[in-house]
Order: C-alpha cells, then sequence, then structure tokens
C-alpha cells in the first residue's frame, strides 16, 4: 500500500497546542446540547431546510445523508464541502468534519419508514501526527489502533446518541518503536520533521501525537418490502494536530 502523508497548516487562532483537553472541552458543550428523551425526532422538512455549516446566529449545523433506503442526520456536526451530501450517495460515504468539529455527542436520526431492524454502530480510529506548532504531519496511512464496534442507543423519540471518548482513547495506539517511527517520519514527512523527534521517547510525547484520525458509523437494517438486509457506511475524518 502507497503511504501517503498530509501536511495542514493551522494558525493559533484555530487551536493551541498547548492545549489537549480541547477534544474534551468540546464533547462536554455537546453534551449540554443534547434533546431529553422525548422530544420530537427531527423531521424530513427539517432535514431540507437545516444549515450545514456554521451561521453567524450559532445555529447548530445539522448534516444529512441520503441513501437509497434512507436519510440519516447527524445533528450537531458541521463538515467541510456539504453540498457534496446533496447527491443520493451509495453503500460508503466519506467525508471530512470541519475543525473542531465530530461526531462525539452527537444525535443521529434514521428516516423512512421502509425499513426495519435498526442497528447503529460506531467505532474510531487512531493515528500517529507530527507537530511543528502550526504545520503538522499526519501518518494516517500508517499504523492505527482501531476500537470495537459499539451499538448506540437510542431514545424514546427514536434518536440515536453518538458514543464520546475519553482522553485515554485518544491515545491509544499499537506498540511501535521509536526507530520504526522516526524512519517513516523521515520517509514520509521529510528530514526537518524527523529531527523534531531526536529526543522523543513515544509516540504520544510532544512534538508526536496520536489522536483520533476517523470515525466509522455502520448502520444495518431491512427492507420491508423484500426482506433484503442493507449495510450503508459513513467514514468522518477529523483534523489532527495543531
Amino acid at each position: 500500500m502507497k503511504i501517503r502523508h498530509n501536511i495542514i497548516i493551522l494558525t493559533a487562532a484555530i487551536c493551541s497546542c498547548n492545549n489537549p483537553s480541547i477534544p474534551q472541552q468540546k464533547r462536554d458543550v455537546k453534551q449540554s446540547e443534547h434533546p431529553i428523551d422525548g422530544e420530537v425526532a427531527i423531521s424530513q422538512q427539517q432535514i431540507d431546510t437545516a444549515p450545514t455549516s456554521h451561521t453567524a446566529n450559532n445555529v447548530k449545523a445539522t448534516t444529512a445523508i441520503r441513501f437509497n433506503e434512507f436519510v440519516v442526520s447527524i445533528q450537531g456536526m458541521a463538515i467541510f464541502d456539504p453540498e457534496k451530501m446533496d447527491q443520493q450517495q451509495r453503500d460508503t460515504v466519506e467525508i471530512d468534519a470541519e475543525v473542531g468539529e465530530s461526531i462525539e455527542g452527537s444525535y443521529i436520526s434514521i428516516l423512512n419508514d421502509q425499513i426495519s431492524d435498526l442497528k447503529v454502530e460506531q467505532r474510531y480510529e487512531t493515528s500517529v501526527t507530527i507537530m511543528n506548532e502550526g504545520p503538522h504531519c499526519d501518518l494516517t496511512d500508517w499504523k492505527h489502533f482501531n476500537s470495537d464496534w459499539k451499538s448506540l442507543k437510542q431514545n424514546r423519540s427514536g434518536l440515536f446518541f453518538s458514543e464520546e471518548y475519553t482522553d485515554q482513547d485518544y491515545r491509544s495506539f499499537p506498540s511501535v518503536s521509536m526507530d520504526e517511527l522516526r524512519q517513516k517520519v523521515k520517509e514520509h514527512c521529510g528530514e526537518e520533521w524527523f529531527k523534531l523527534l531526536a529526543k522523543v521517547k513515544s509516540p504520544t510525547e510532544y512534538p508526536s501525537s496520536v489522536s483520533i484520525s476517523r470515525y466509522f458509523l455502520r448502520i444495518t437494517c431491512r427492507r420491508k418490502d423484500n426482506g433484503k438486509e442493507v449495510t450503508k457506511f459513513i467514514i468522518i475524518k477529523t483534523p489532527m494536530g495543531c
């Protein structure tokens, strides 16, 4: 497999490398925004008119993903290129969350009365990123930690509550030697990035970091008209480093 790397420049206004608790802060904010059990599930009209990015009035973003059998609505997550979601998707779709956004703590609705036995599962993947204040080099095509699939809970309104992860979950990664990591960084990021790791003793020691790079949703159901089982995958890429 050909390995590629991504070097992205983010300004200090977007995030701070000295604040590793940013993901946790965002999860805490999202938790306070959840509708309680018993609230009415989002309607088709709401999906058609819901904003797909942040607005000046701070309206919560809703991302709607249209498959042939149903529509998936993720409340509280903005994505890049939302126009891509206007078209019907195939069995697997990959989307890019905006900086600071993730699926964690969001509510998910599945709209279609022609399906049964609905099940939504979630898992995540971590990758290594090398940071240099603003720029960072992401090894998203190298080694990963992949969590197990976990079924999402559904409230009385039929909304699924997406899984949230701890700081320890974010740092989970398979055992690798620093020599192996340095070699990969030198090969795919360059000599200057390689030099940044001269005194680093683990993949989680700055300027190296391990974080969640992708979330996965697996949605399974059965068509009422012919009993056929349907499986769809949504892959959500999230920006790393800072």
